[in-house]
């Protein structure tokens, strides 16, 4: 809601001054400026609401330069000793060397997304050729779990999703039906 009330009053900022100025021209080109300026001038309502919009352009700017909430760059715990704090790089990279322990997995790309109660895991993977992609998702969703908890400490994964985004390689041809 904030972006797009500051993209509409950035909108406004510039397309106001484009509007009066491009009515500015048009008279000062076809000498017709006092007609065209002439209800600003005699009117106060016309002034009144010129002057409201403008007050109401740079509160709505205002409004939407409020402080920005940073992503999450940590993920914290309490554990029995204390509070433990992990960077979302060092997880990720704990993932990655995670999934290298399969041969079938060419590649893996963790993103995660935290709240306060828990994380959840998103593999992008490139995975061999003649993998069976349902056994091994299952098996890289556990594992993952597993050296989460075991490794890290983190033990509120909410859940781990495989995204196989490509497969790499030829289907390995079994012994004896080679042509």
């Amino acid at each position: 809601m904030k972006k797009l009330l500051h993209g509409l009053s950035i909108i406004l900022l510039v397309l106001l001054p484009l509007m009066f100025g491009g009515v500015i021209v048009y008279g000062s080109l076809f000498q017709r400026i006092d007609e065209i300026l002439s209800p600003v001038r005699d009117s106060k309502l016309t002034g009144i609401m010129t002057g409201l919009i403008l007050i109401l352009i740079a509160l709505l700017y205002l409004f939407t330069l409020g402080k920005r909430r940073p992503k999450v760059k940590s993920i914290s715990f309490e554990s029995d000793a204390g509070a433990v704090s992990i960077s979302v790089n060092a997880v990720r990279d704990f993932i990655r060397k995670t999934g290298e322990e399969f041969s079938a997995v060419e590649h893996i790309d963790p993103k995660l997304r935290a709240d306060k109660e828990n994380i959840g895991i998103d593999l992008d993977v490139k995975i061999k050729a003649g993998s069976r992609i349902p056994e091994l998702s299952q098996v890289l969703q556990t594992r993952v779990r597993e050296s989460l908890r075991d490794g890290l400490g983190i033990t509120d994964v909410s859940d781990i999703k495989v995204r196989v985004q490509e497969i790499v390689g030829d289907i390995p041809v079994p012994h004896g039906e080679e042509n």
